[in-house]
């Protein structure tokens, strides 16, 4: 083993390995990580009132404990048995049926086993022994329990509760009371509570504080701009999911996409028309684009409330609420759902370190300034909430557990984490961040946070057992700049080589592999509002920015985002060379027509994708080691390799001329098959290509013991992939093989069919039906099957036992990571 392997390999071994268990199993040992209980989101219902029966939910890592119950005291102690009921990812989920009583008031605490460890939870957290205080409480005199906001009632009617803790009097006024002032609310602690019966879901409301303040609710869940900022009540269970357990893909196999739902949709656009902006409903519509490209995250600009019509989202003036013009919130629900069903996670763009300056309906909340110091501790884009009070950082906390259980979403990216600790609340900031990814890490440890830190830092990936902010991954400053950099001085003919090694290489201890979030250009760096445009449009100033070198070299800069270790990210548009800038005027939405014009480039992406989440070489902490460096004619190459045995290698041609005969040694002795050529003519390409096999010679070079030479195209991105058994599906390498779905047969079919699909080895599969519209209409298979071939029968009835309308209909298997489709047509 090289020295250089040797490094990369303990490298590795620093690395976070996950599996599905997580280490949890019946060992006598109850894994306190992955122990949650949030009241506020695990009761049913949400609010108990009148000392009605209700659920208490809690979470276990899958297997790991034997039982459970909950000990109850309202006067009269007693101990009910929970059951596992579900299970979500990694998780299990148990529940206990709480009776219902007569007593005012109710305490309860949660006791867990695994064989012979017992342990409790409480509100004052994990123990080894029974708690004596600190146990989870409900008042249902005063509904104290109830959440912050307004929450539906079992029988009807809603709770309010706000935070305000200064004023004498609050008000809760709304459609369900014509607006007056016959709903005074209950001062309790720093909180103000109403029930009232006859208020319904969807209507408006607000708050009115010590008789001369109106304001909306903090915690709204859905905002009307429109109409003063009312908020209004919603039922967080009115939205039937299809995909109730999205299993997130391992984040060493995700392929990110950005995408800014408002200008996503309706340029040019072979799905049809969409509105200005486009909303939630325009993207669901067409993810089925999104599947064809391969990627398998979709990470969304902001979507929370934020001033007027049309922005990028940087300038919110909520946490809590959807932004009202991209549609209803079960809009965006739908959205993620039809996403999940295609296989695509979607990630949640936060800013948390300012506010709007316009709008800011937090400023002087209540008549008092409860959110934010005074003075305000300023940011270049608004003021910074105040991050040393309690209930504040609850403000913030509690929003990403509120998107991950209601919405689904499967993580986050934060907005400019240098600006979360800065002066004069540094410490402050810095825990909220530490908090955020211990709580994420503690009830969804399968959902990723990322970190858009800049310049790269160290720390904010770093453990926060460590002292680091525990964020899972950090944008990689140096690779953006370094990459693009070179990009540009290969025009002039003198690009250095070296600079491209140290990014492929990473950038020390947590800033590499998983730990970095690599790409060419994102949002930012397509923005004329900060500074960028287009890349191609930089390459090639002249429209419509196509040439040669443009084709040419984005190709190769997405190439090398794509097979360097960490993780890949790529802006809407990428994939057919788009060069219209980001922005959110109409004039800024991307033009599909490009999807046509630009085939050949985006044939390339879509395999370029395919192999990366294919090859178990490309993970994002796969092994690599940088083994060629070639200053003179600008060449780079570099191997990268699995634990399973799969290996590629990379070749790389900054330079603007083609190298025939080029000589790179290889790590293994035999063949070696050409899994992709950025330069070959499907990609649009001067077709200077190595088609069949590249065979080793037992001659030495760059520190191997065989070596070949190859034909290098200017600006080329090669992808040799070892062995013969490598097999090239539409021309790209998709190794090592996956799961396979074969088809329904008969198609056409009347009343049933056959579907199906082989599997590699015993794999856990979800296999469903879908309309041409994309609605859900019947899963077929969701658990583990055996390895090999499987079939499943559909009568052509949806989940209900309706026989469905003839016509086309689609089948969907996701199982490894990977989405497989098919078509079937249904007769009468």
């Amino acid at each position: 083993m090289t020295r250089g392997r040797l490094l990369a390999a303990a490298v590795l071994l620093m690395l976070p390995i996950f599996s599905t268990s997580y280490g949890a199993a019946p060992d006598d040992d109850v894994e306190w990580d992955g122990i949650s209980h949030v009241p506020w989101q695990d009761r049913r219902p949400l609010c108990p009132v009148d000392g009605e029966s209700f659920e208490v939910r809690f979470q276990t890592f899958a297997d790991d404990i034997t039982s459970a119950r909950v000990h109850v005291d309202d006067g009269t102690g007693a101990w009910i048995v929970a059951a596992k009921t579900a299970a979500r990812g990694p998780y299990d989920i148990w529940t206990a049926q709480i009776p219902s009583t007569g007593s005012a008031a109710l305490s309860y605490y949660i006791e867990l086993r695994d064989g012979s460890d017992t342990d409790y939870l409480s509100a004052a957290g994990m123990s080894d022994d029974p708690p004596v205080s600190g146990w989870y409480e409900l008042n249902f005199e005063t509904l104290e329990h109830a959440p912050l906001g307004s929450t539906p009632m079992s029988g009807g009617g809603a709770v309010f509760k706000v935070w305000s803790p200064s004023s004498a009097t609050v008000h809760v006024r709304g459609e369900f009371n014509g607006w007056g002032l016959t709903n005074p609310m209950a001062k309790v602690g720093d909180h103000f509570v109403a029930r009232i019966a006859n208020a319904s879901d969807r209507q408006m409301y607000k708050y009115f504080f010590d008789g001369t303040h109106w304001n909306t609710d903090a915690r709204a869940k859905s905002l009307n701009p429109s109409d003063n900022y009312n908020a209004h009540i919603e039922d967080p269970f009115r939205y039937a999911w299809a995909v109730e357990d999205f299993d997130t893909p391992d984040f060493g196999k995700m392929v990110i996409y950005q995408l800014h739902v408002g200008t996503f949709a309706g340029r040019n656009d072979p799905y049809g028309s969409a509105p200005f902006p486009s909303g939630y409903a325009d993207v669901a519509a067409r993810a089925a684009h999104l599947a064809e490209l391969g990627v398998n995250a979709v990470m969304l600009n902001p979507i929370t409330e934020f001033p007027g019509d049309y922005s990028a989202g940087y300038n919110p003036v909520s946490q809590w609420a959807p932004e009202w013009k991209y549609g209803q919130p079960d809009d965006l629900k739908h959205m993620v759902d039809v996403l999940h069903q295609h296989g695509i996670a979607v990630l949640l763009d936060i800013v948390w370190n300012h506010f709007s300056f316009t709008d800011n309906f937090l400023w002087y909340y209540d008549g008092t300034q409860i959110y934010f110091d005074d003075p305000a501790v300023g940011t270049p884009w608004g003021d910074q909430a105040d991050f040393d009070s309690e209930d504040v950082r609850d403000y913030f906390a509690e929003s990403a557990l509120y998107w991950l259980e209601e919405y689904k979403v499967d993580g986050f990216r934060m907005d400019a984490t240098s600006y979360m600790n800065i002066y004069p609340q540094e410490a402050a900031g810095w825990s909220l961040m530490q908090r955020m990814n211990d709580e994420v890490d503690n009830r969804w440890i399968d959902k990723i946070t990322m970190a858009e830190q800049l310049p790269d830092n160290s720390w904010v990936t770093r453990p926060t057992a460590l002292g680091g902010a525990g964020f899972d991954s950090q944008y990689h400053d140096a690779f953006t700049d370094r990459l693009r950099e070179e990009i540009f001085d290969a025009a002039y003919g003198d690009p250095e080589m070296w600079k491209i090694r140290d990014i492929i290489n990473g950038s020390g201890e947590y800033l590499e592999g998983r730990y970095v979030t690599n790409y060419l250009e994102l949002h930012d760096e397509a923005w004329p509002s900060s500074g960028g445009q287009r890349i191609v449009k930089s390459i090639d100033p002249t429209y419509p920015h196509d040439d040669l070198w443009a084709k040419g070299r984005v190709k190769l800069g997405q190439g090398v985002v794509m097979t360097a270790p960490g993780i890949p990210a790529m802006l809407m548009g990428s994939e057919w060379l788009e060069d219209t800038d980001f922005g959110t005027d109409e004039s800024n939405r991307i033009d599909w027509s490009k999807k046509s014009t630009y085939s050949e480039i985006f044939a390339y992406f879509r395999d370029l994708v395919a192999l990366r989440r294919t090859n178990d070489a490309l993970r994002a902490d796969a092994g690599c080691e940088v083994f060629h460096l070639d200053e003179t004619d600008n060449v780079i190459a570099w191997e990268r390799w699995s634990d399973a045995g799969d290996a590629v290698v990379i070749v790389a041609n900054f330079s603007n001329t083609d190298r025939a005969g080029y000589r790179i040694g290889l790590p293994r002795a035999g063949d070696w098959v050409e899994a992709l050529n950025s330069q070959a003519t499907r990609y649009g390409g001067n077709g200077v290509t190595n088609s069949g096999t590249v065979t080793s010679e037992a001659m030495p070079y760059d520190g191997f013991a065989q070596s070949a030479t190859i034909d290098v195209a200017q600006m080329a991105l090669i992808v040799l992939a070892s062995g013969p058994e490598s097999s090239v599906p539409n021309e790209a390498v998709l190794a090592p093989p996956g799961p396979t779905l074969v088809g329904a047969f008969p198609n056409p079919f009347n009343p049933t069919t056959g579907v199906v699909f082989e599997l590699p080895h015993r794999e856990r599969v979800r296999l469903s039906v879908y309309d041409v519209a994309g609605r859900h209409v019947r899963e077929l298979a969701h658990g583990t099957y055996p390895g090999g071939r499987n079939t499943v029968s559909w009568d052509g009835k949806d989940e209900s036992g309706r026989g469905v309308a003839a016509g086309v209909y689609f089948l969907r298997l996701i199982a490894e990571g990977r989405v497989c489709t098919k078509s079937m047509a249904l007769v009468k």
